[in-house]
């Protein structure tokens, strides 16, 4: 009797896959019978409601290219939820709360005007995986017990909420070309990385990351490769179409490291003096966060500051200022990255 309940099953999902319409009958005169555990619903299934799903056993659940419909699911078991390219009649019928053990979900092109907050109230959510949504990010500091997170051409700026996700193993921030990545470097745990396509210019925020054993700078506008040096644990690196000149310095630093280097172009003397200037921008910055915490300077409310610093500090301070201010005026006015792909 199981074998055949098993073969009528496989009629039925074939059936579902192949994108016709599904036998009612069938599905009620078997209900939880049935036990599967991939269900797809593909384009032209004629389907006003999700409601059936719950009738199966089953562990994932894809749903692409379906038009009009209007998610409001139900189960026990599914644990993978995929909704690729659909069109939701109503986000506010958009009710997933009802998905008990949900581990998984990932939505990607969906058409919407608004983020369905719904999803950021799984708290045993471990992967989340959104493709072109526009994201308020804030919402995410809730679910801790994320390891592994895409948001990829998300209109993604500010990145300090990530932070508070301290399980993150693996993050997929790809095609966010506003990005500010120096929260990053408080992601110590990351293992896996990817910034294609982020406009990049250095790697400096990477240095705390040390457990990083995969990177992914696909297609920006890095040269050196020098603040990977010290990441012992990086054993491949895909830095394909950038400008980098230092390629033999890194592999005699990691020795293990899968380097995957191909369509490098030739940087211009343009380019390597900008990139020198922010090299030196960036160790200006580093040296005046150690001359304000030699001075004194005491945050107080988190908007004014007080200064305890002598007159000789000041002066330094004040140069090194007005020196960043004009480098990056010169960088932001006459930038040689500007133009390439």
């Amino acid at each position: 009797m199981r074998s055949g309940l098993n073969y009528i099953a496989g009629l039925l999902f074939k059936s579902l896959n192949a994108g016709t319409q599904y036998d009612k009958e069938m599905i009620e005169q078997y209900k939880n019978q049935i036990q599967y555990e991939t269900l797809t619903i593909k384009k032209n299934l004629k389907l006003k409601s999700l409601d059936f799903i719950q009738t199966f056993n089953i562990n994932r659940l894809i749903i692409q290219d379906c038009n009009n419909i209007i998610p409001k699911l139900e189960s026990k078991t599914i644990k993978q939820l995929q909704l690729f390219y659909c069109d939701i009649i109503s986000v506010n019928d958009f009710r997933l709360d009802n998905l008990e053990v949900l581990e998984i979900l990932n939505l990607s092109k969906i058409q919407s005007n608004t983020l369905i907050q719904e999803i950021f109230r799984f708290q045993k959510l471990k992967e989340l995986c959104l493709v072109e949504w526009i994201v308020d990010i804030n919402l995410l500091s809730h679910i801790t017990s994320l390891t592994k997170l895409t948001l990829y051409d998300c209109d993604l700026r500010d990145t300090k909420t990530l932070r508070y996700l301290v399980n993150l193993l693996e993050l997929d921030l790809s095609s966010n070309q506003d990005i500010n990545t120096i929260s990053l470097q408080y992601l110590t745990q990351l293992t896996s990385l990817w910034l294609q396509s982020c406009c990049l210019v250095n790697l400096d925020f990477l240095r705390p990351l040390i457990k990083l054993k995969y990177l992914d700078v696909y297609d920006n506008s890095i040269i050196y490769l020098q603040p990977l040096f010290e990441l012992k644990e990086l054993s491949e690196l895909g830095a394909r179409k950038n400008f980098i000149i230092d390629c033999q310095a890194i592999q005699q630093h990691l020795n293990f490291l899968n380097l995957d280097l191909n369509n490098q172009e030739q940087p211009t003397k343009e380019q390597l003096k900008v990139a020198d200037t922010m090299r030196d921008i960036n160790n200006l910055v580093i040296h005046l966060k150690q001359l304000c915490k030699q001075s004194g300077i005491v945050k107080q409310q988190g908007i004014k500051f007080r200064l305890k610093i002598s007159e000789s500090l000041q002066k330094q301070l004040t140069k090194h200022m007005q020196f960043i201010e004009r480098a990056t005026y010169l960088f932001q006015q006459a930038n040689p990255f500007d133009g390439y792909q």
